[in-house]
């Protein structure tokens, strides 16, 4: 009997810690603006934290492309870029490029609301296990939370 209660214990502290790991691995905020307003004003923002846009991808428009009666609000991908923190983390750990450039979100919940999602890089390079990461990561972060602050 002890047995079965140490393991179901061990099994909800478990999916405890999963489900608040995934809430984790991003940061996000709800602005009341347009999604295009809000899309200037992440830029902005990114740019005084020393970040750049390298890609943006309209993936409601891709997604309607291959799937005419999509039904999805506009939602656009950066791809944004610190190329003195990108040029660290490619020293320490090569194959990081598959991370990068690190990823924004600008996704549109009615015509006056629109939500900024970023990545925690924190949380995503400490999957790595590569402790070499954790300072980058962590200034990485601390840019990030400033900049969705200043939104």
């Amino acid at each position: 009997m002890k047995t079965l209660i140490l393991g179901l214990i061990f099994t909800f502290s478990v999916i405890g810690a999963t489900a608040q790991e995934a809430t984790e691995y991003y940061m996000s905020k709800t602005v009341n603006q347009s999604f295009e307003e809000t899309t200037v004003l992440v830029k902005d923002a990114l740019k005084k934290q020393g970040f750049g846009v390298i890609t943006e991808i309209e993936m409601d428009e891709k997604l309607k492309e291959k799937i005419p009666d999509a039904d999805i609000k506009p939602y656009r991908i950066l791809g944004v870029c610190n190329p003195g923190y990108a040029y660290e983390t490619i020293k320490v750990e090569e194959n990081i490029g598959l991370f990068l450039p690190c990823k924004v979100l600008i996704k549109q919940i009615d015509a006056n609301n629109t939500e900024v999602v970023m990545v925690n890089p924190s949380v995503l390079m400490g999957m790595l296990g590569n402790d070499s990461l954790t300072d980058v990561a962590a200034k990485v972060t601390k840019r990030f939370k400033k900049a969705l602050a200043d939104i």
